[in-house]
């Protein structure tokens, strides 16, 4: 009996840590009858902040495996290069072979570093077809396969995917081990974004038939996961799809099952909208940015509009979602970066995340990285270091501003009130971000620095550099209302908060400004200390006694 064993590793326990991609190839290899009967198979998962690649090396080469396979990523690369190395020296007969899309990027160097062979692209078909002919002592060849004799392998892409064996309905996966699952319901991508590996994918999308759906909702509802991400990079795609699946989790899910989607605002319809609506879910929006000739150089079409017309579809229906943007697209300045910040926080997102551009080898960006002169690192996570259009200074700049923004819009949980705040100082979001990361220098700042104790120190100071403390009573207590409230919705802890004035009143500036608050309650009453609870879904005000 072959002893085969796959290892998975992910950044760190979360809802997120699902590795769905190791346990697809798992599934495939125990359900083929061949490959059952001669070996037999674990499935290993590790955390890379606390479980060290060579330590679990050792422990491993102790085992006698005949055969293992790594699921790399982009996020675990160095975790598994130093597995793999501290592996091979002290198993070295053990046969290495890999999948992921860290395979496609770089695969002579895993070669190099001990793999026989490399899976390219949806392994389930090709990794078997692979470890057969090992079994059988044939070489190993075929689509998707690549060897250092093979070297010219295509990626593989499985076009029936009924074919294929379901993660989440298979009983050797207990999907009661995980807090969040990850939920594919289609594969491919219809759009060719230059960054991204499908750049150079078929554009073709397939997908899952609804009967596989129904049995895996039931598969996560009886396992009580609270965490579902469905992996379809549009989920939206199809009109007519998407409302049929919309429906039908609505009408099914309990309440308490939160999902994510990754969307194209685009795409939005009115009923779609509100159908995210009645689900307890979150979206995800690529913008990238707001420079229509960034984005069409990187095979986006963009209409700001258009995007900010359905942007209010989600608005009008209360579903939260954020959006993305990417520092360093070819083309992108510092400036015009910093009007894309203003463009996406006009939209008043719930988070925005930033990335700087990963020049990933095997998408088209990295074929073409010579015509914009891209300057990256030739070591995961391959980011940007300069551009023709954006020097090293300008990214350190534009990182900063990143940072400001995460801290005190996405990790402060501003969405409710920074517009309220923003307006009396009469400045653009990326300006007040950007003396915001002036302000965490000089104070020497930290991350383990209370946020919600931070933003206050931060308004303080420029209410009063601006001339405007007489508002800091209004603008304070309005900010500390809403963020007792997301400390409740966040812990389930019932915070205390001091506000100027009665909540019913500050309620007002959701629909009023600031100064216009001022004229009316010119003189602030005394400052009362509130007991927050949440009952049937509504939250409430206690006022204590003195």
């Amino acid at each position: 009996m072959v002893n085969l064993y796959l290892v998975a590793a992910s950044i760190e326990k979360s809802h997120l840590a699902f590795p769905l991609g190791s346990l697809a190839i798992y599934v495939s290899l125990l359900d083929d009858k061949e490959i059952e009967k001669e070996t037999s198979l674990v499935h290993t998962h590790y955390y890379i902040d606390r479980d060290d690649p060579e330590a679990i090396a050792r422990t491993l080469a102790k085992k006698n495996i005949d055969i293992m396979g790594l699921s790399i990523y982009l996020f675990n690369r160095e975790w598994m290069n130093s597995f793999l190395k501290a592996f091979k020296t002290h198993s070295p007969h053990t046969t290495l072979f890999a999948g992921g899309p860290e395979t496609i990027a770089h695969p002579d160097e895993l070669i190099t570093l001990g793999c026989s062979f490399l899976i390219l692209g949806e392994g389930e078909e090709s990794t078997r077809v692979a470890l057969k002919k090992w079994l059988n002592k044939e070489i190993i060849e075929g689509d998707g396969i690549y060897t250092k004799e093979s070297n010219l392998a295509t990626i593989s892409y499985p076009n029936d995917l009924s074919k294929l064996h379901s993660v989440l309905l298979h009983k050797s996966v207990n999907l009661k081990k995980y807090s969040g699952i990850l939920w594919e319901l289609t594969r491919g991508c219809p759009y060719h974004c230059a960054f991204c590996f499908e750049s150079k994918g078929t554009r073709s999308v397939r997908t899952y038939q609804f009967e596989r759906i129904e049995k895996e909702l039931d598969a996560i509802i009886n396992s009580k996961v609270e965490h579902v991400f469905v992996l379809d990079p549009t989920f939206n795609m199809s009109k007519q799809r998407t409302v049929d699946l919309l429906t039908f989790l609505v009408q099914k899910s309990p309440s308490d099952i939160h999902y994510t989607f990754e969307i194209r605002a685009e795409l939005l319809t009115t009923e779609s909208a509100r159908l995210f609506g009645e689900l307890y879910c979150s979206l995800q929006i690529g913008l990238q940015s707001s420079n229509v000739a960034v984005l069409k150089g990187i095979n986006r079409l963009f209409d700001p509009i258009l995007f900010k017309e359905k942007i209010g579809l989600l608005h009008t229906f209360d579903v939260v979602f954020g959006l993305d943007l990417i520092i360093g697209l070819p083309g992108d300045t510092y400036e015009s970066f910093l009007e894309s910040i203003d463009y996406t926080l006009s939209l008043r997102p719930s988070n925005i995340d930033i990335f700087l551009l990963s020049l990933l080898p095997g998408t088209e960006l990295y074929d073409r990285k010579d015509q914009f002169a891209l300057d990256y690192q030739t070591h995961t996570p391959y980011e940007l270091i300069e551009s023709d259009s954006m020097s090293k200074t300008d990214i350190q700049k534009a990182l900063l501003v990143k940072e400001a923004c995460d801290i005190f819009y996405t990790k402060g949980n501003a969405v409710m009130w920074f517009h309220i705040m923003l307006t009396p100082l009469q400045l653009s979001a990326s300006r007040f971000f950007i003396l915001f990361a002036s302000f965490l220098v000089e104070e020497h700042i930290s991350s383990d620095d209370d946020t919600y104790e931070v933003q206050d120190m931060f308004i303080n100071r420029i209410y009063k550099e601006y001339r405007l403390s007489h508002l800091l009573p209004i603008v304070l207590s309005y900010i500390e209302m809403h963020q007792g409230i997301s400390y409740l919705q966040e812990t389930g802890e019932n915070p205390v908060v001091a506000l100027s004035y009665e909540p019913e009143a500050l309620a007002l500036l959701d629909n009023h400004s600031v100064t216009w608050f001022y004229d009316r309650y010119k003189d602030k009453g005394k400052e009362k200390e509130y007991y927050l609870y949440a009952s049937n879904g509504q939250i409430f005000f206690n006022v204590l006694d003195n």
